[in-house]
């Protein structure tokens, strides 16, 4: 399999992000450290809910603005524009900290967030404008990488610069204009990209606007779902930041003389997450792979429950940030993949700032819940931990349960990559859009899954009614929209389920077939059946052979004369599958064979 490579002058755009997260970070810290270690008089969680809820409103409010201009301009114009606010608002933030006044502070944070808002949409808006398909996720994972290593320098280098000025708060943000104009300077670097163009009209009324765009999004069923998801995410690391310091400050006995100790805290977690977010870029390899979300939502629980025993260790807390920062990678990277991948062209823009609305309702949403916890039910901040992994596992089950292609995926990325060593040749001979009827050779009872380990896409496949009718599976084959065949039934049947597949490629899906109509019991690959030629009538849309290598002799191929019931001579086991080049629809089901049988022999005759 190839690398995913990354266009030219991309990391001038990493660069500005990272700047921008740092930044904003040091700034977010400051003020953090400044309301527990300074502002005596304040209630220290009244006082952190209340900007946690200040720093939310502008995601909702602007949001509509926001996709506007984003899918109307274009988007490195946008950032270079909004970069250059970004030194306004710190001059004006240094002066909030000199006057030291907490009002005027939560005025600066919304300015801030202000400019993130309108930030959000071009920052991931051009970046599948800027990358191939194949490589949006591995573009994603190093953004999101280097995101998270500069938000643990911003958070630390708060600390340290609070502890050099001695709690200066004025000496300490000073820094923050230098920070904003160095980010602005990389933005200028960031390649030039058309502008999308949309011709919308500009959203004036911003309510009406958000409730247009919701509707809109709500429509398309799953961006609205991975919408959600990735709301979710927020809503909890905003809580996690938050609480994390309280928990600090009141559980660990950090005090103002900790302020370094006290400001790592959720650099552990951001470290985890930077970690996280590049293991999601390796494991999904060249794919969108929602598998991962839900395998990373059951590892922010975890993480959460052990934060709820960890109270009495420094060490103990710091682990379990970390290992939810790395779920928490695992989760967000594929959602900010699949948004950008599946939204329209035209509408990306729109689409993303709609997301960020949903992002800024949750915050709102995640700012109330954390003053009611905190401030009115006074629960303690391990409490607070617990009930975030309690309520992770319910987000889980939501998800799995309204579009259980997140839960089958994560099943079947979980037995390819435990029991199983994949590697893939020619995978972007199968197209990322469109249809295409996939033609593989047949050796185990595995080899549906083995395949859409593989590729990007939910392939429909087309399985013996008998397999299909077993109880205890059926189900999961129901979620797979897997198509049955029942030869016994005779040939009106089977000409009816063909048909069923060809409708499935006119409706734009990739189907599979095992032409050879059976596992083989020898090894070899058997004669193609002529049931894809009757698949492929009046279908304009490729044919991709496929083959699986080294799958002969493994417990679910039919080596020995049985299946399943044998060792397997080794774990993980190694697999090759092979896409070939595509043919074209009217391929007779010898050519296809024909095509099956030399992947075959050139697999063969390179291995020797």
């Amino acid at each position: 399999m190839t690398n995913p490579v990354l266009p030219p002058r991309f990391h001038a755009f990493t660069a500005t992000q990272a700047l921008g997260a740092f930044n904003d970070n040091v700034f977010r810290t400051l003020l953090q450290l400044f309301v527990i270690g300074v502002l005596i008089d304040v209630d220290s969680a009244e006082a952190l809910s209340k900007a946690t809820f200040v720093f939310t409103i502008p995601f909702v409010l602007f949001g509509p603005w926001s996709g506007y201009l984003s899918d109307r301009f274009a988007k490195h114009n946008l950032m270079r524009v909004i970069k250059i606010f970004e030194i306004l608002i710190m001059l004006l933030g240094a002066l909030a900290f000199y006057i030291g006044h907490l009002n005027l502070l939560l005025v600066i944070l919304f300015l801030m967030a202000t400019q993130s808002a309108f930030f959000s949409p071009a920052k991931q808006g051009i970046i599948p404008e800027m990358c191939k398909a194949e490589s949006i996720t591995h573009a994603n994972g190093w953004v999101e990488m280097t995101t998270f290593v500069f938000i643990i320098l911003g958070i630390v280098t708060a600390g340290g610069l609070m502890t050099l000025h001695d709690n200066q708060g004025m000496l300490a943000a000073s820094y923050c204009v230098a920070f904003a104009v160095a980010g602005s300077t990389c933005a200028f670097f960031i390649p030039k990209m058309p502008a999308a163009g949309s011709k919308t009209a500009f959203p004036w009324n911003p309510l009406v606007g958000i409730a247009k765009d919701l509707k809109f999004l709500k429509a398309q069923q799953g961006l609205w779902l991975a919408g959600l998801a990735n709301s979710y995410f927020w809503m909890i690391g905003m809580l996690y930041s938050t609480n994390v310091l309280i928990y600090g400050d009141t559980l660990l006995g950090l005090g103002p003389e900790d302020n370094i100790k006290l400001a790592v805290l959720p650099a552990f977690m951001a470290i985890g997450i930077g970690t996280g977010s590049m293991l999601a870029s390796r494991l999904s390899a060249q794919k969108v792979e929602i598998g991962l979300v839900p395998l990373g939502g059951f590892g922010i629980a975890a993480g959460s429950v052990g934060l709820f025993f960890s109270t009495g260790s420094y060490l103990a807390t710091s682990i379990c940030l970390i290992f939810t920062g790395v779920a928490a990678g695992l989760y967000i990277v594929p959602l900010f993949s699949y948004l950008q991948f599946r939204a329209d062209e035209q509408e990306k823009g729109r689409v993303l700032a709609t997301v960020g609305i949903l992002n800024g309702l949750f915050l709102v949403l995640g700012s109330i819940i954390f003053y009611l916890l905190s401030v009115e039910l006074s629960l303690k901040a391990n409490t607070v931990f617990l009930v975030i992994g309690l309520a992770t596992v319910v987000e889980v089950i939501y998800i799995c349960t309204v579009i259980p292609e997140y839960f089958l995926r994560m099943c079947n990325w979980l037995i390819t990559h435990t029991f199983y060593n994949i590697s893939v040749r020619g995978d972007h001979n199968v197209p990322f859009r469109g249809p295409a009827l996939i033609v593989p050779n047949h050796v185990t009872f595995i080899d549906a899954f083995l395949i859409s380990s593989t590729v990007q896409r939910l392939i429909r496949y087309i399985m013996l009614k008998d397999y299909y009718d077993v109880p205890i599976i059926r189900s999961l084959f129901g979620i797979m929209d897997v198509i049955p065949i029942a030869p016994s039934e005779g040939r009106e049947s089977v000409v009816q389920t063909l048909i069923t597949a060809r409708q499935k490629l006119l409706d734009g899906h990739v189907v599979c077939i095992f032409a050879e109509g059976a596992l083989t019991r020898d090894g070899q690959i058997q004669e193609f059946r002529t049931g894809l030629e009757t698949i492929m009538e009046d279908v304009d849309c490729p044919i991709v052979p496929a083959c699986i290598h080294d799958v002969w002799g493994s417990i679910f191929s039919w080596q020995h004369g049985k299946a399943i019931w044998k060792w397997p001579k080794k774990i993980p086991y190694p697999v090759t599958i092979t896409f070939g080049e595509a043919m074209p629809p009217t391929a007779t089901a010898n050519e296809v064979e024909q095509a099956v049988r030399g992947i075959a022999a050139d697999f063969e005759s390179s291995a020797s």
